[in-house]
């Protein structure tokens, strides 16, 4: 579109009314300064024309280094490459300045143009921002707490050193592992569950063993998902060693939760982690199921060899379901000769190869036992649905309806 105004003029007015310093350096003197210029620096423009030298407006500190830097860009050593340095207005005031300048001839002589802002804001906003980093990654580096990041698979890419100490690793070796390759090899595969539900943005809490090289810590673990421009990026960790406190909630448990005879759960300590484990299952809409069984024929046991092979029956049945599912899962004596098992995580569809599991465990126990008697157990599965409201003992009651009915059945 024509202005109706020469090109030069137009130009001119560009430069006059640009909101960055526009300037032509000769001999280290200004020799042409636009009003920006003057603003940034607290002077008039005529002012500035005025100085004796440049280096006027330049920090004591900065002075040899700018004035090189012009030469160079006089000189067409250099070419339009940014510069920063400190600036002082006629008030005395510090300023950060950064300089664009090229080589340009002025009255048929060599001289410097160039543009020129003031970045005080930007620049002291990037020093708080490193001064933040450099804190935040001293409290990383010595807080006893273990921290790490990983990306969205679960491959660790950054473990402070509390981390490695915790896992036994020496320094920087748990980049480009798998966190599942840190934890015991029975969590494994939950590990990798965990990582992969947080990925999604389930994010939690979560207590998992890590291995060390003399045994294992517990470890409670907090995992989130950082975002950058909304979109999940990695997975940020952060774990405490609660090994001692385990030790001691686990001892004084094992003074009112345990069974005596077999180590497994009595009842309270059943019902009081069944309870807990319900209600997660049901905030997360997870379908489970229960095991209910007993030892055949306790009472033959007992009559024809003694109470101390009846007691040999119910340990035997206990280690048997020990090895039959995962040490997660809840086992438990409820009295005399009834057990249970609340399998964490299995599904209703389950139920049919863990019972086939028990009954190869069995046999295996018969064959070698070397007992006068053969041990047999009977069991009967419930399952519970999320959107119900069944209570732990109705899910008893459920699984020892169906094991009478698989013993009537069997009695046929």
């Amino acid at each position: 579109m024509d202005t109706g105004q020469p090109a030069a003029l137009r130009f001119d007015t560009l430069v006059e009314q640009s909101p960055t310093g526009v300037y032509v350096v000769q001999d280290e003197r200004f020799v042409y300064a636009n009003p920006q210029l003057g603003r940034i620096f607290g002077y008039e423009p005529a002012e500035l024309l005025r100085l004796a030298s440049v280096l006027d407006v330049v920090h004591p500190m900065d002075r040899d280094r700018v004035r090189e830097l012009l030469r160079q860009r006089t000189s067409g050593q250099i070419d339009n490459v940014p510069y920063s340095w400190r600036g002082i207005r006629k008030n005395g005031e510090v300023r950060q300045i950064e300089t664009l300048g090229r080589r340009a001839t002025f009255a048929d002589r060599a001289a410097t143009s160039g543009s020129l802002i003031d970045i005080t804001e930007r620049h002291r906003f990037e020093q708080e921002l490193a001064e933040r980093e450099a804190r935040l990654r001293t409290l990383i580096e010595t807080t006893p707490d273990v921290v790490f990041t990983c990306d969205l698979g679960g491959r660790i890419t950054s473990m402070n050193p509390a981390g490695e100490r915790t896992a036994g690793l020496p320094g920087h070796s748990a980049v480009g592992r798998h966190l599942a390759e840190l934890i015991d090899p029975a969590h494994a595969e939950h590990t990798r569950d965990l990582v992969q539900r947080t990925a999604e943005g389930q994010e939690g809490t979560y207590e998992l063993p890590i291995r060390t090289a003399t045994g294992s810590v517990m470890l409670e673990l907090r995992l989130r998902v950082v975002h950058r421009d909304g979109h999940a990026v990695e997975l940020m960790g952060v774990g405490r060693d609660i090994t001692v406190h385990k030790q001691k909630e686990e001892a004084l448990r094992s003074l009112t939760l345990e069974d005596e005879l077999t180590g497994l759960y009595n009842r309270r300590g059943f019902l009081t982690l069944a309870e807990r484990h319900l209600k997660l299952a049901v905030r997360r809409k997870i379908g489970l199921l229960l095991l209910f069984c007993d030892v055949d024929g306790l009472k033959v046991i007992n009559d024809t060899y003694g109470h101390a092979a009846g007691d040999r029956a119910i340990v035997a049945a206990g280690d048997l379901l020990r090895r039959s599912f995962r040490s997660a899962d809840i086992i438990a004596r409820l009295g005399g000769d009834e057990f249970t098992v609340f399998p964490l995580e299995a599904a209703g569809n389950s139920a049919q190869l863990l019972m086939e599991r028990l009954a190869f465990n069995v046999d295996g126990y018969n064959e070698a036992s070397g007992e006068p008697f053969r041990l047999s157990l009977s069991a009967g599965v419930s399952q519970f649905d999320p959107d119900s409201s069944w209570t732990i003992q109705q899910l008893l009651d459920e699984a020892d309806r169906q094991l009478y009915e698989s013993r009537r059945k069997r009695r046929r």
